[in-house]
């Protein structure tokens, strides 16, 4: 078994999406991303990673100086008709697949299309939680054609947000997809879209719960673990 904390930010996170943060200034995390590795090693995590919101500069730090460390990115992205924002983590990634990231995040269809054709691992983060107060439902049953892998558990939502959204994604079943796909008529992931993946990550964004919150999987490598 090996594990990892696939939600935590650094000093790199700098714009912030409460408001309170916003009014005064303030970025969303100061955390070294080096006091992240030792942090989460000690806490036991096998691999790790940094989820900066539209960064990559601090997991690129770290994986200049460990062999256990893979680049990933929060990416904030929209649906284009309404501007709804949804963050997406996308994981292992190369420089290069993020400068197309950011390229392609301004509208949700195009950078899932890419996610699709590139086999990126990935999660949606939260997506219960209304980040710009546009959320709706339809964008719910939309995201379930769009992506298989979502956040189960998330360690800065209340456990109700956690556990009611699991037990949705759950309990889908065919007959709810295919009732989706002629509502919205979005091309599904993958063949099988009512068996979701799930992943858990702490959402840290002050150094406090580093590794508290995280994704276990059976793997011998970390190749392996992310795939």
């Amino acid at each position: 078994m090996a594990k990892a904390d696939l939600h935590v930010h650094s000093k790199y996170s700098e714009h912030p999406s409460d408001w309170f943060l916003k009014r005064i200034g303030a970025k969303e995390s100061y955390i070294e991303p080096e006091y992240i590795y030792r942090t989460a090693k000690e806490r036991g995590m096998d691999y790790v990673t940094i989820t900066d919101h539209n960064r990559i500069d601090g997991a690129l730090l770290l994986r200049k100086k460990y062999d256990d460390v893979f680049i990933s990115v929060e990416a904030t992205t929209y649906f284009p008709d309404d501007e709804c924002k949804i963050h997406l983590l996308i994981y292992d990634i190369t420089e290069a697949q993020f400068s197309v990231i950011q390229n392609l995040r301004s509208n949700i269809y195009v950078l899932r299309d890419y996610v699709m054709e590139n086999n990126l691992a990935h999660s949606v983060a939260h997506a219960t939680f209304a980040i710009n107060n546009r959320l709706k439902m339809e964008h719910l049953e939309k995201l379930i054609l769009m992506f298989d892998v979502f956040e189960g558990i998330n360690g800065a939502r209340n456990r109700l947000s956690n556990v009611v959204w699991t037990r949705v994604l759950k309990n889908l079943g065919r007959e709810k997809v295919e009732d989706l796909y002629r509502k919205y008529n979005i091309k599904t992931f993958s063949e099988m879209p009512w068996i979701k993946g799930f992943t858990g990550g702490s959402d840290d964004h002050a150094g406090f719960f580093i590794g508290k919150t995280y994704t276990e999987t059976e793997c011998d490598d970390m190749k392996g673990f992310i795939s």
